[in-house]
């Protein structure tokens, strides 16, 4: 559940021109297809039949039942499709005030700092294979998709709030693929030239393709010294905006060598 403030419901339904049953411009088929393209979310569902289960009415199940930055991620994508409204001279930009955008953005930015504890996996709405960070350009915001053998081994760990172990966690299965390749751990014996035959498609044929190999051995001896770091140091508390940065250099790096 979602910690929209009765006054923050009344904002958005305003902005989203929701009084008369509908969701802005979308025809049933449409925001069925914004949510599942843009969010991972089948709105739908049974969990968001609210009422009469008219567009504006699914809207607010959602909001009743989405946990805090699912439901900020929404606001943002919505904002998203009405500035490319708004470019496209489909709206009316007497309504879509700069002031309502912004205020949308606060009560979108309020839910990202309360995102609730240990959500039941359940109720996230993301696909299988699909993990979603919040997009926003302007508050350095951006969204990615996560290597989902590396987000899989970490998932529970992230969702309990033990930053520093999922960063471990997601070091280790790094390490543990490289072995699988090559059969060494050690970022520096399986980076041995004899062996990038096994880790790489094709032998170097350019300078840029050289350059790329490098770049792919470095990476992963840069992971080995962190992980090395974070095994033999006791484990301390991490900014989870920290732990996703070091995760997602996980995900890069294991993604680069199962292609």
């Amino acid at each position: 559940m979602s910690d929209l403030k009765t006054i923050d419901k009344q904002i958005l339904e305003n902005i989203f021109q929701m009084g008369s049953g509908y969701v802005l411009d979308f025809s049933d088929r449409t925001m069925v297809e914004f949510f599942d393209d843009e969010l991972g979310v089948d709105i739908e569902s049974k969990k968001y039949d609210y009422a009469s289960g008219s567009k504006a009415n699914r809207m607010r199940g959602f909001w009743s039942e989405a946990d805090n930055e699912l439901v900020a991620m929404s606001i943002e994508k919505l904002i998203e499709y009405i500035e490319y409204k708004l470019l496209t001279d489909e709206f009316d930009k007497s309504h879509f005030t700069e002031q309502k955008l912004e205020k949308a953005r606060e009560i979108a930015q309020d839910l990202h700092g309360n995102v609730t504890v240990n959500p039941d996996p359940s109720r996230l709405d993301i696909k299988p294979g699909k993990v979603s960070v919040s997009a926003d350009v302007v508050n350095k915001r951006i969204e990615i998709l996560l290597n989902d053998s590396v987000f899989s081994h970490v998932r529970g760990l992230l969702e309990d709030e033990h930053y520093a172990n999922a960063v471990e966690e997601a070091y280790k299965i790094v390490r543990e693929k490289l072995r699988e390749i090559t059969g060494e751990e050690q970022a520096h014996k399986a980076f041995a030239e004899d062996n990038y035959e096994i880790i790489f498609p094709k032998e170097a044929e350019t300078e840029a393709e050289e350059d790329f190999y490098e770049g792919v051995k470095f990476l992963h001896m840069a992971i080995q010294r962190l992980r090395n770091e974070k095994a033999h140091t006791p484990a301390q508390e991490m900014d989870k905006n920290l732990a996703v940065h070091y995760i997602v250099l996980a995900s890069l790096a294991f993604d680069l060598i199962d292609r």
